[in-house]
Parts: C-alpha cells; sequence; structure tokens
C-alpha cells in the first residue's frame, strides 16, 4: 500500500512554520533552507517545490509575520476611540517585543514588506486612524497620510526599544507611553 500524500498546503503551513522556529532558535543567519527542512520534517526539495526556495521561504515568513502583526492590531476592539487608538500602539509594540527576530526581519531591507499582507497590516492601522476620526479624536485629514505619520513614530521607537538604543537607563514603558502622548497630540484636530 502507498504512503498517504501530505496536502501541499500542509506542507506549505509545516515550513513556514519550521521557518518561525528555525529564525527564533537561530536568527536569520540561521534560516537555511536545509535548517527548515530538517525543522519540518521534509526533504530540503521539499522547500523549493511548496516555497520556490529560500527568496520564496523568506517571503512566506514575513508575509506571515504582517499577518501576526494585522492579527495583534484587529484583537483591539474598545469601543472608546481614544482607548483604541493607544492600545493599538500598545499592541504593535507587544507584536515586536514578542517576536523581535522576525518584527526586524519584515522591516529589512532585503525583505519586499510583506507584499499584501503587509498592506493589509497597514489598512488595518487606517482603520483605527478612520475610527478615531469618525470620533472626533484624530484630524480629518487624508487617513493614509496620517497612517504613514503615526506607523512612522510607532515604528521608530519600537525599533530604538529593539536596538537598545538609549545612552543612558530608561523606563521604557514611560518612554513608549510618552510617544504615544505626542502621537495623539499631533494628529488631534486643531
Amino acid at each position: 500500500m502507498a504512503a498517504k500524500r501530505t496536502p501541499a498546503a500542509d506542507v506549505r503551513a509545516a515550513l513556514i512554520a519550521a521557518g518561525h522556529r528555525v529564525l527564533v532558535e537561530h536568527g536569520v543567519a540561521g534560516l537555511t533552507v536545509r535548517a527548515v527542512a530538517a525543522e519540518a520534517g521534509v526533504a530540503p526539495m521539499g522547500v523549493y517545490n511548496h516555497l520556490d526556495g529560500k527568496d520564496g521561504l523568506l517571503g512566506a515568513i514575513v508575509s506571515d509575520g504582517f499577518d501576526r502583526l494585522r492579527a495583534y492590531l484587529t484583537a483591539v476592539v474598545d469601543t472608546d476611540a481614544r482607548a483604541r487608538f493607544r492600545a493599538s500602539g500598545r499592541a504593535y509594540r507587544r507584536f515586536a517585543q514578542d517576536n523581535p527576530t522576525l518584527y526586524r526581519l519584515m522591516f529589512s531591507p532585503d525583505c519586499d514588506l510583506g507584499g499584501e499582507a503587509g498592506l493589509l497590516a497597514l489598512s488595518s492601522l487606517t482603520e483605527i486612524i478612520r475610527y478615531s476620526q469618525a470620533s472626533g479624536i484624530v484630524r480629518p485629514d487624508d487617513p493614509f497620510e496620517l497612517t504613514l505619520s503615526v506607523w512612522s513614530c510607532v515604528h521608530g521607537a519600537v525599533s530604538l526599544e529593539l536596538d537598545a538604543s538609549s545612552p543612558i537607563p530608561i523606563d521604557r514603558d514611560a518612554v513608549y507611553e510618552s510617544v504615544l502622548d505626542v502621537i495623539e497630540r499631533g494628529v488631534a484636530p486643531s
């Protein structure tokens, strides 16, 4: 009797999950076709057959990372616009803290910012801006332009925190809350 063949979608998902585990344990340098294949329990050719090799593997991991980021952002459902606005900023930071190596990979110059998944994650931020605009706590400027400004601020703060870029000891939580204060004041109606 012939062995039952694993569906391609299952192999692909197993490879992506294995890629995340290898990334956490060994970093980007350890993210090789052989390491991921071994972690997934498939032949290295499986990475080529299901993900088009290392570039496809990286793209799939980054895309999945943006899906995960989007899940963090869309989990914020507070009906109070100000609370939702701030909680979404905290959710962005929590994602980066929970997944620092993945976060750095997602925004590295070697990646294309996740393609469609990256755009969907960014659109989740835009929806938070629109909700805040409808509630009157964010000025009625172009929501996508405001998204880019807000994202630049939180991304910059989180990236500096992950890289421990402070010449003096600081209370990182307090600093991040003050960044959210600055953003909130910066996008408030005149």
